[in-house]
């Protein structure tokens, strides 16, 4: 196990105004927060975040004052400030700057829904023809799963929708491992065979169910969350942000949060002790140093 670099990123100082008081944000951080996310089926993922704090410059003079509501874009007019109206451009940036954010938490969310559900298997659904309407891809979708807990009670997926170079949308569904057959009418009838029948219930024949069998994915559920998350905000500005992906369930174990050292060594000495338990002689630990200075650890079986 090899320790990452804990370099701090050198980032320009941060400044704000308040009530004509300007603040400058801390060099340093006062504390690091240590977050665990115990996820189940031997994964955890954990962060080493900064904290800073801010302290007072000065009072700032009229004509500083001034200077900082121009550099926002205010206008002075009859004897007041009139605050800045956005262009369009600056709302698409915004809006923008919002859509990446949603990205990144959603494509989180789903990483550590896998992992804690402990989904090892990818089926992708598809459609001979050229389906270009995401919204009956929802409700296909739906009634499909409908359909399979019928067979399988309870059964636990993430699922995330795609678009095509051609347009055509398809679903990548994260399940548990399943199993070779099914009873169905008092039939034994292979898991495959049935469930591409179910699925070509729902929108007639020329539909498929893929089954993954790339063996970097298959029955790790690490890499099948990865490789599932980044879908993720693939398609922006096609419709659905707010419904980027489908859960059997969005809830997680809480994390468990610490508040350190204000030396990030000693913060991620704290974190490893934490940890220490959830390693085992097969587990595999991933460090990664993050661009606001923190550390990030993953831990998954081999």
């Amino acid at each position: 196990m090899e320790t990452p670099s804990l370099s701090r990123a050198n980032r320009p100082v941060q400044h704000r105004v308040i009530d004509g008081t300007l603040y400058a944000r801390d060099t340093a951080p006062y504390a690091y927060d240590i977050r665990v996310h115990e996820l189940g089926h031997g994964h955890t993922e954990a962060t080493v975040l900064p904290r800073y704090g801010w302290s007072e410059v000065d009072n700032l003079s009229q004509f500083a004052l001034a200077d900082h509501e121009a550099s926002k874009g205010n206008i002075w007019s009859g004897g007041g400030w009139v605050p800045y109206v956005p262009t369009e451009e600056d709302k698409l940036k915004k809006l923008t700057c919002n859509i990446e954010r949603s990205t990144r938490r959603a494509r989180t969310k789903v990483r550590r829904l896998c992992k804690a559900k402990g989904l090892s298997v990818m089926l992708t659904l598809t459609y001979q023809e050229n389906m270009l309407d995401r919204d009956r891809m929802a409700r296909d979708f739906d009634v499909f799963i409908k359909r399979v807990r019928r067979v399988s009670p309870g059964l636990q997926y993430v699922c995330v929708f795609e678009r095509q170079k051609r347009g055509a949308w398809h679903a990548h569904i994260a399940v548990p491992r399943i199993l070779s057959h099914y009873h169905k009418g008092g039939v034994l009838v292979r898991s495959y065979d049935l469930l591409r029948s179910m699925w070509r219930g729902v929108i007639g024949a020329g539909g498929n169910v893929d089954v993954s069998r790339n063996k970097r994915v298959g029955r790790s559920s690490a890499k099948l969350a990865g490789y599932l998350a980044k879908y993720i905000g693939k398609d922006i500005g096609a419709g659905g942000d707010g419904d980027s992906y489908r859960a059997s369930g969005r809830a997680l174990p809480a994390a468990v949060v610490l508040r350190s050292h204000p030396v990030l060594w000693d913060a991620f000495c704290d974190l490893m002790k934490l940890i220490s338990c959830d390693l085992t002689p097969s587990s595999r630990m991933h460090e990664a140093v993050l661009d606001t200075g923190g550390v990030f650890v993953c831990i998954s079986p081999s």
